[in-house]
């Protein structure tokens, strides 16, 4: 009985179910794009310090739509373990869309460090990340494989519920 009610379910199981699995593929390679590292490139970094702030300038190729996650770091040459990550800088750094010519980072260092630095030799460097953009469509797939496998359940369940015959006992045995 219920092998009859599988059978007539499976003709809903291929073209139901399939298309929407196929769906999935189609959204893999979504996840997998982006630039590489080589296409995300800072260039012409120029820094200056004005009174108690440091001011670091830019040029960042890439798209005006792209999403960037970029931070800084100061270093200082022939101390490879130096290095101070700024926490009071305001500008385009941080997670934003920074592509173009002339972005500018304020750092006010005398708040992070206020005794300042004393010596020569210091650099930036600039690292960026390119922001992912997550596709919906893998939870849109997702959500209609499993709206598909509800209403196919509920199809299958109503083919299935047929009650079984009536089953009797039999009577007692007769009394000698």
């Amino acid at each position: 009985m219920m092998m009859k009610t599988f059978d007539r379910s499976k003709r809903l199981i291929i073209p139901v179910l399939i298309p929407l699995l196929l769906l999935l593929f189609p959204g893999a390679p979504v996840f997998g794009q982006g630039k590489s590292p080589e296409e995300v490139q800072t260039s012409n970094l120029k820094w200056s310090i004005k009174d108690d702030v440091i001011l670091l300038n830019y040029d960042l190729t890439g798209s005006p739509d792209d999403e960037f996650d970029l931070s800084i770091a100061m270093k200082k040459e022939g101390e490879a373990s130096f290095a101070v990550v700024p926490k009071t800088a305001e500008g385009d750094i941080g997670r934003g869309y920074f592509a173009g010519k002339g972005r500018e980072i304020r750092w006010f260092y005398r708040t992070d460090y206020p005794g300042g630095f004393s010596g020569e030799g210091y650099y930036f460097e600039i690292h960026v990340q390119l922001v992912r953009k997550q596709s919906k469509l893998l939870y849109y797939a997702l959500g209609a494989a499993a709206l598909a496998g509800g209403i196919l359940a509920l199809i299958v369940s109503r083919n299935g519920d047929q009650p079984p015959p009536p089953y009797e006992l039999p009577g007692p045995p007769a009394r000698p």
